[in-house]
């Protein structure tokens, strides 16, 4: 059976079971009218969360009509499938105009996202509780986690440090721990997952004082978690996934079965129910997409704003720390944001300034370029041995993504729909 084949065996699977639940969920509806007592208001909720769209739906257009050479694209598209791509997805002026997908993959598979999460799951769960007030990008981090509150260093740690990775907390080499190489902390963290909050708050070292400089820190966003959960208590939605689910995924119009977070489970500790958001996550090319168009419209989709304007610019500004171990090109790496790297300095010598990126090991990378109105996905496998050297792994992207994508633009997007996102004002 061919990838469309079974995708339509799935769609149709579906449809037949969304009709078992509705009528289920009708005669339970009925039944409660004759038996008053019994509670059955929260079941017939959980099965309307069932009645999602089967599909993220995009209006289409051929790639000549929105400023896009679809040779070049079909070029690009041999490249990347010949070096481990699965998905490549290509959305301009809002409509969809390259989607392909490698053999047992397709538009409903959600493909593992690493680093990448960051952007796409991390930021829009800080900025969602950034536009509803739980907190703010320069409160000290201690309002949320008390154990710092005394310490002379990490009380100078706020929540914009533990999202721009200027932190200071130290991190962990996924390559080293696979080769057996870690020790102390960082092997406990590298294969006990639910330890990794505990750790981040209580025994991570700090390796300069906070905010003075960047330096990536993946375990800084488990820090961010928790003070995150934290903040949300009392709420409608107390953790991080009914906070995505209710504030981003649901207004966007993804569905629960297109995304899923955290390896795809909670932990608990200090009655908070927690959720990784740096990492662990799985998406669809699709809801990655959605997400990038929601920025390119600058935190509004179908007329409703799903995050603050401002907030949004907040957490697209980038850190002007300088790097804590200096690189000796300037160019070589892109400034950190809130969970997304910029080319406000060209790093990216082929990408307009203002191209934003959210990318994870493998070459997960979701591209976002407002002043073409673009937006980019690529899922699949590394494109070469670069993992370890992020110079290395920035050149292949842009050797077989960056450069090529911006050689097929033949023109301007036909009716443009994107907002420039460095107009908000503060709210």
């Amino acid at each position: 059976m061919s990838a469309p084949e079974r995708s339509s065996d799935r769609h149709r699977r579906r449809l037949r079971l969304s009709v078992l639940l509705f009528a289920l969920a009708l005669a339970l509806a009925a039944l409660k009218l004759t038996h008053r007592a019994w509670p059955i208001e929260s079941f017939v909720l959980d099965l309307a969360h069932h009645f999602e769209p089967p599909d993220i739906t995009y209006p289409t257009a051929a790639p000549g009509d929105e400023g896009i050479d679809p040779a070049a694209l079909a070029t690009i598209r041999q490249g990347l499938a010949a070096h481990g791509t699965t998905a490549l997805l290509v959305v301009r002026g809002g409509r969809l105009v390259y989607e392909w997908y490698a053999l047992r993959a397709g538009p409903d598979q959600p493909h593992y996202t690493a680093a990448l999460a960051k952007g796409a799951i991390g930021s829009m769960a800080l900025l969602a509780a950034l536009t509803e007030g739980r907190l703010r990008l320069d409160e000290p981090a201690w309002k949320f986690l008390p154990q710092w509150r005394h310490d002379p260093l990490r009380s100078r740690i706020r929540i914009r440090d533990l999202a721009f990775h200027t932190s200071g907390l130290a991190d962990v080499d996924f390559f080293r721990g696979q080769t057996g190489m870690l020790r102390g902390w960082r092997k406990t963290y590298y294969r006990h997952p639910a330890e990794r909050f505990r750790l981040a708050i209580d025994r991570v070292p700090l390796l300069f004082t906070p905010g003075t400089h960047y330096r990536y820190s993946g375990i800084g966003y488990y820090a961010l978690a928790y003070a995150l959960t934290v903040a949300l208590q009392g709420t409608a939605d107390p953790d991080i996934r009914s906070l995505l689910r209710d504030r981003i995924m649901r207004p966007l119009g993804i569905p629960q079965r297109d995304w899923q977070i955290s390896y795809g489970k909670s932990y608990r500790a200090d009655g908070l129910t927690l959720y990784a958001m740096g990492s662990g996550a799985d998406l669809t090319a699709r809801a990655e997409a959605r997400i990038g168009e929601m920025i390119l419209r600058n935190g509004r989709w179908n007329g409703r704003t799903v995050v603050s304007p401002y907030w949004l610019r907040q957490m697209l500004a980038g850190t002007r720390a300088p790097p804590y171990r200096p690189d000796p090109d300037p160019r070589g790496r892109p400034v950190p944001s809130g969970g997304w790297w910029l080319n406000t300095d060209g790093a990216w010598p082929s990408l307009p300034r203002d191209a934003i990126a959210a990318e994870g090991a493998g070459h997960q990378i979701l591209l976002v370029v407002p002043s073409l109105d673009l937006v980019f996905v690529r899922q699949g496998r590394a494109l070469g041995a670069a993992d370890a050297d992020a110079r290395r792994y920035w050149g292949l992207a842009s050797k077989w993504i960056f450069a090529p994508l911006m050689a097929s633009i033949t023109g301007p997007a036909r009716a443009p729909s994107s907002p420039d996102i460095r107009t908000a004002r503060a709210p």
